[in-house]
């Protein structure tokens, strides 16, 4: 299989409904195995690069890396389910306060939350993570927040000529901005929508593999 557009790229997220940016999840697709390496970082509406970024900001796909430190695309619909599966249904103090977030990880949501979409450049200054040494912490507290359910992807700011700085924005509010109305699910009636969803959508392996990374069947 390969694609060369942007809509069969959203084609793909809405048949899959979890799509990964690389591949990781075995027998199932990924925007970098489905798309031919020379149409990547071409800066044309061909380039699977700016895809990852168009898709979120039209509401069809939250993206953030939600598995640990991989990246994948979430469609919106299914997003609520998701969010609620990695939150476990417990806000960001509530998880603090439990002592299941770091303070590096609720410091920038934090910021974040007071700022709406802010580029990763500034948050990191806001969020009092600008010394050298400190940017492993900030990247850590970056990816605990994604894979939590936290935060998504919303867009990214050009520093300068030869690279962008990510956007980020609360998974509330992103999905307040694309979905008019959703709702609010217990944790075991999103996993019966997530069971439901992905089992028609994923071979067994791969469904094997989400299952487990999602605690589907706990």
């Amino acid at each position: 299989m390969e694609i060369t557009t942007y809509d069969e790229f959203a084609q793909l997220v809405e048949r899959y409904r979890i799509f990964p940016f690389a591949a990781f999840v075995p027998e199932h697709p990924s925007l970098t195995t489905v798309t031919a390496e020379s149409s990547w970082h071409t800066e044309t509406e061909t380039d699977p690069w700016l895809w990852r970024i168009r898709i979120a900001q039209e509401g069809k796909a939250a993206y953030g890396k939600f598995f640990g430190a991989k990246a994948a695309f979430i469609q919106s619909e299914l997003f609520p389910a998701m969010m609620t599966l990695m939150t476990g249904n417990r806000t960001a103090k509530e998880r603090f306060e439990a002592g299941s977030m770091s303070r590096a990880a609720y410091r920038i949501y934090g910021v974040i939350r007071e700022n709406g979409n802010v580029d990763s450049r500034s948050l990191r200054k806001e969020a009092g993570f600008g010394a050298k040494e400190e940017k492993k912490e900030y990247d850590k507290g970056l990816n605990e927040l994604q894979s939590g359910g936290c935060i998504v992807i919303t867009g990214s700011a050009r520093q300068n000529e030869s690279w962008s700085s990510m956007c980020y924005e609360t998974s509330e509010s992103w999905l307040q901005s694309v979905l008019e109305d959703y709702e609010s699910l217990s944790v075991e009636d999103a996993k019966r929508r997530v069971q439901e969803t992905l089992g028609s959508a994923c071979s067994e392996k791969a469904y094997a593999f989400f299952a487990k990374k999602l605690g589907l069947n706990d």
